[in-house]
């Protein structure tokens, strides 16, 4: 399978996972992270800026410092989503998902 394919595959699997449940997002973290690494292995990433975005927001999900004591989970699962929708931006823009309202 080419790049290409396997990152709409990715792509289209977000997506269902946020029909399932659309404010988190169901299992698309790692979906996520497969998608955005296979954007990174092809010829030039066309959005720097989203990759520069995703990264950040990944990084930071990882700091210990993000939340007090019991809310670790929920502050890690609030900022992947966030990694994920700029996932979902990219995919738009590429023409691999279709249209979301709630996408910032």
């Amino acid at each position: 399978m080419n790049s290409e394919a396997y990152g709409a595959e990715l792509a289209a699997a977000i997506e269902a996972g946020f029909r399932r449940n659309a404010n988190t997002g169901e299992h698309c973290h790692s979906l996520a992270d497969a998608y955005m690494a296979s954007l990174a292995r092809s010829s030039l990433p066309e959005d720097i800026e989203g990759h520069k975005k995703y990264d950040h927001l990944v990084a930071w999900s990882l700091q210990k410092s993000n939340a007090s004591p019991g809310e670790v989970v929920k502050t890690f699962n609030h900022i992947r989503v966030k990694a994920v929708r700029v996932a979902m931006q990219i995919a738009q823009r590429r023409g691999e998902i279709g249209q979301h309202e709630d996408l910032p």
